[in-house]
């Protein structure tokens, strides 16, 4: 025997030995598959957690950027109408 085939002959012995339960090893074909399908779920979760935690972001930034706006705008009109209002005065 050369050793491919002394390693091989081991492994089959572990196995048939170490291996109490009586189900045979699944071929790594079917585990590829899952672990696959698994990425891809898991990887839509992270996108779709994404978009809603910034579309959440953006939308509430946008409240802000409008709400600073309107203080601004305030603050104009309050600045315009005071100095007209002194200047009707004098």
């Amino acid at each position: 025997m050369n050793g491919s085939q002394a390693g091989a002959a081991a492994l089959a012995a572990w196995l048939s030995c170490c291996n109490q339960s009586g189900v045979q090893p699944e071929s790594p074909e079917g585990s590829r598959a899952v672990q696959a399908a698994v990425l891809g779920v898991l990887s839509l979760l992270v996108l779709c957690g994404v978009l809603f935690l910034g579309g959440g972001l953006l939308l509430r930034a946008q409240g802000l950027t409008a709400l600073l706006a309107h203080e601004r705008r305030a603050s104009r009109e309050a600045e315009s109408g005071g100095a007209s209002s002194g200047d009707e005065d004098s």
